[in-house]
């Protein structure tokens, strides 16, 4: 039976670090709620993203009920419903004007008015698209694979969505022509992740047999297997339904600055909540890290040489 202090601190661990990524993800999405309210136009792409958001956060709050005092948890919900609100009131905002109003009155100030530009105002119009990479399959995909900046909503440059990748070589670690603040990754197998220096958070969903490195603030992985992350980041990084995941210091080839130490490593595994040690994580045994020569060759890497670099390099399944 297990210690009941050891339970209490297992959960009061779970708690505090629930409600730092809580808050910390509340506060994201308000932020992002007050830049769609200041922008010309709302696009569909942005309620669809801002809604999916809020519906995550709300999951969360849900997975973490019995979990954290109740206290906490009614917070949570009354900041959600302040949230909630906010986002009904954009939807509002957002929606198109009625048509049946005033069409005599709009005709004849057309008509009154001959020098009123209309290619102007379409050139003046807000871009709509989002920042994705996504449906590769054998490729090395560079900074260059990104979007035109100008071609993307400015509420949404700042959050890149990666997905449906396989065997693929992803090398953002130089990606300056957007200011990414946040990754959403999703169905992503057999490939290898260099992903950009992130001051805000990083989320994996779905991967398999992939290699990931990344320096961030926040670090959430779910449903994934067979995974060697090189990661440096200040907060504790969490997985849940995963296993096989390895954890590594994030490589001097990238950033000499960087230092850290094995025995800072502390994940926090939702999916087991008890006082002995996870089965789904361990250290990456350094004799099986990867060495400078090998950063080397997979940054440098050419096309045509992905598929030589991907089996020599990933982990087995």
């Amino acid at each position: 039976m297990a210690d009941p202090q050891l339970v209490d601190g297992s959960r009061w661990n779970f708690s505090q670090t629930f409600l730092n990524d809580f808050q910390s993800l509340r506060s994201d999405l308000q932020t992002r709620i007050q830049q769609a309210n200041q922008s010309v136009s709302i696009s569909k792409q942005t309620l669809d993203g801002l809604n999916l958001q809020l519906a995550e956060l709300s999951k969360s709050i849900v997975d973490a009920t019995g979990s954290i005092p109740k206290f906490d948890q009614r917070n949570c919900e009354n900041q959600l419903k302040e949230i909630e609100q906010s986002l009904e009131g954009l939807r509002k905002a957002s929606a198109p004007a009625s048509k049946f109003a005033f069409k005599r009155k709009a005709r004849e100030a057309v008509q009154s008015s001959p020098n009123v530009s209309t290619p102007s105002m379409k050139a003046s119009a807000a871009p709509t698209s989002s920042l994705t990479l996504s449906s590769y399959t054998m490729k090395l995909v560079t900074p260059d694979d990104l979007p035109d900046p100008e071609t993307v909503a400015p509420e949404l440059r700042s959050e890149l969505s990666i997905h449906d990748l396989d065997s693929c070589i992803l090398n953002l670690i130089n990606a300056k022509q957007h200011e990414i603040s946040a990754l959403h990754i999703r169905n992503v197998k057999n490939s290898i992740l260099l992903l950009p220096a992130l001051d805000g958070s990083v989320i994996l969903h779905d991967l398999i047999n992939c290699i990931v490195v990344v320096k961030c603030h926040q670090f959430r992985m779910h449903s994934s297997k067979s995974i060697d992350v090189y990661l440096s980041i200040q907060s504790n990084p969490i997985i849940e339904h995963c296993h096989s995941i390895q954890f590594a210091p994030y490589p001097a080839t990238f950033s000499p600055t960087i230092v850290q130490h094995n025995s800072d490593v502390s994940v926090q595994d939702f999916s087991h909540i008890k006082s002995t040690p996870s089965p789904n994580w361990n250290v990456l045994d350094e004799r099986a890290r990867k060495l400078p020569e090998d950063w080397q060759s997979i940054s440098a890497v050419s096309a045509t040489d992905v598929e030589r670099i991907l089996q020599k390099c990933l982990p087995s399944v």
